[in-house]
């Protein structure tokens, strides 16, 4: 708990809320349901969620309604929670069940956390797919702040579109 408290004051309330969501209680033993019981708006859109990644670069779906948040800045949880994909395989076939091993070994954790989405994202230059457990951050500063302390090199502005910087350097 004191660890808790510290990454409370170092990081700010906003940023650290998620993080203390993200590893409270970890995925329990058979805690999770299989993605296509608990998550039956995101399985029936699957290969339309591949296809996206390919047009779009990734996306963002609340995993329980099939929704795209259209405003705020996503932000993944961090890397514990993130799986990298080799984008060949991912759009030759592999993205569909890649998307559903990840919703149902994340089960628990979505289904316990209502505000935890669903996200992906094409990394063209790694040629790669990282899938990802993804929180949406009203205020850019703090977003900036939870990405930054989460290694990311960016997060991602719903409402433009677009990469926000958080000032890390590409890896």
């Amino acid at each position: 708990m004191t660890r808790r408290r510290n990454v409370l004051r170092v990081l700010g309330l906003s940023c650290a809320l998620t993080v203390v969501a993200a590893t409270a209680g970890g995925d329990m033993p058979g805690g999770g349901r299989a993605a296509s019981e608990g998550f039956p708006a995101v399985e029936a859109r699957i290969v339309t969620l591949v296809q996206q990644v390919v047009r779009t670069g990734g996306f963002t779906v609340d995993p329980r309604r099939g929704s795209a948040p259209t405003t705020g800045y996503a932000v993944a949880t961090g890397r514990s929670t993130a799986r990298v994909e080799p984008a060949a395989a991912f759009f030759d076939g592999d993205g569909p069940q890649a998307l559903r091993t990840y919703l149902l070994d994340h089960a628990a954790a979505l289904t316990r956390d209502p505000e935890l989405m669903l996200g992906a994202w094409y990394d063209r230059a790694a040629r790669r797919v990282v899938l990802s457990l993804v929180r949406i951050v009203s205020d850019r500063a703090a977003a900036v702040r939870c990405g930054r302390s989460r290694h990311q090199r960016s997060v991602y502005d719903l409402t433009a579109r677009r990469e926000v910087p958080t000032g890390l350097p590409m890896s």
